[in-house]
């Protein structure tokens, strides 16, 4: 490998750090839900440009919002959360049918 150039003046600067983030996973066609601790590598060079770097078990991986499949049935209708440190994590319930109907009657008197 060979070693770099350097041009006078310009100095280069490498900023990393890493933090551990949990993601709540719901799946919409069957409702399962899960939990995924993922790390995340953030770069900088110092002059703008930053870099972001997902892992899984310590293997890249896409970002939690991308390409996710249901562990139970394999469907790919996922909806991604991300969760708060240290907090467990609570999906919001879905609403029952009497107040989805109550909204779309709301709506189409234009009270809300």
């Amino acid at each position: 490998m060979k070693p770099r150039r350097q041009t006078e003046g310009v100095t280069v600067v490498l900023d990393t750090w890493w933090s551990r983030e949990t993601w709540a996973f719901e799946c919409l066609n069957c409702a399962n839900i899960w939990t995924e601790e993922l790390e995340v590598r953030h770069g900088r060079d110092g002059h703008g440009n930053e870099a972001v770097i997902y892992e899984r078990r310590g293997q890249p991986c896409m970002t939690p919002w991308l390409d996710r499949s249901c562990p139970a049935c394999q469907g790919q209708n996922v909806k991604a959360l991300s969760a708060p440190a240290g907090k467990p994590v609570e999906v919001p319930k879905a609403r029952s049918a009497e107040d989805v109907a109550m909204v779309f009657h709301l709506r189409r008197i234009r009270a809300w």
